[in-house]
């Protein structure tokens, strides 16, 4: 198996980024860190100018400290929209924006996928935001989060999802939310194949609210999860929470998938 190529998600981050951006990006370099995932790009909250502006501005801080954002956490480029989420997608030098979310797709809520229409009329936005990415030579993903295993009808939304999106349409795998939703993570990691493009890896108690603690010391097999995957190059460290020093646990977890010889910086 060939290592993976260790990223992390600037959520992670995002009170001390939010108090600082430039000297947080300097910490996460300072942890070894070559690669980063950014979220909320291309908010369509923002005018057309501030998004690309906004995506400017952390590039420019990524570039200072050596750091490239191979995938980012996006907006869907949908409606007139579109081509400024794009240019934003682009500015950041980002190849493989991801959906991390229905509420970055206009007009979707968290519950789109608790019925059968909603998952349906999900899966065709994502096919539109893929087509206008894909004009741009871009490949669009979707992460998940646990509640795309709710069940209707005996049949699992993220499978009725999966059947109905283009396959251009790249997958995200978060480990900890899919297993946090019931699944055997291994298993569903290697049934999704060469779709899927990415992982998130963190750990904790597998339960929606609960603080998340460094890997090795939760529920949740992370070794198990990167051999089923042994093509897919990026290993996203991710913590939505944490009751600890949110750079030190990343930093920790870093250093255990290295030693173990699982993820690499490069």
């Amino acid at each position: 198996m060939t290592p993976g190529t260790l990223s992390v998600q600037l959520y992670t981050f995002r009170d001390a980024y939010a108090a600082d951006a430039e000297g947080t990006i300097a910490r996460i370099a300072g942890l070894g860190f070559k690669y980063i995932e950014p979220f909320g790009i291309g908010n369509h909250g923002l005018s057309n100018a501030d998004k690309v502006a906004g995506a400017q501005k952390l590039r420019a801080l990524l570039d200072a400290n050596g750091i490239q954002a191979p995938t980012a956490h996006t907006a869907a480029p949908m409606g007139e929209n579109a081509d400024a989420v794009l240019d934003a997608i682009q500015a950041l030098g980002t190849t493989l924006p991801v959906i991390s979310w229905p509420g970055e797709v206009p007009g979707f809520e968290r519950n789109v996928m608790d019925t059968q229409d909603g998952t349906e009329r999900f899966a065709d936005a994502l096919n539109e935001a893929s087509r206008h990415a894909q004009s741009r030579g871009l490949s669009l993903g979707y992460h998940n989060h646990w509640w795309e295993w709710e069940q209707f009808g005996g049949q699992y939304a993220y499978d009725l999802l999966l059947a109905r999106l283009d396959p251009a349409v790249f997958l995200e795998i978060d480990t900890y939310w899919a297993h946090t939703g019931g699944q055997d993570m291994p298993a569903l990691i290697r049934r999704l194949g060469d779709r899927v493009k990415a992982l998130h890896l963190k750990d904790g108690p597998a339960t929606p609210e609960a603080d998340q603690t460094p890997l090795g010391t939760g529920q949740v097999d992370y070794a198990a999860a990167v051999a089923a995957a042994p093509s897919v190059r990026w290993h996203v460290l991710e913590m939505d929470r944490t009751a600890g020093d949110v750079f030190a646990e990343v930093g920790q977890s870093a250093q255990k998938l290295i030693q173990e010889g699982l993820s690499t910086w490069q």
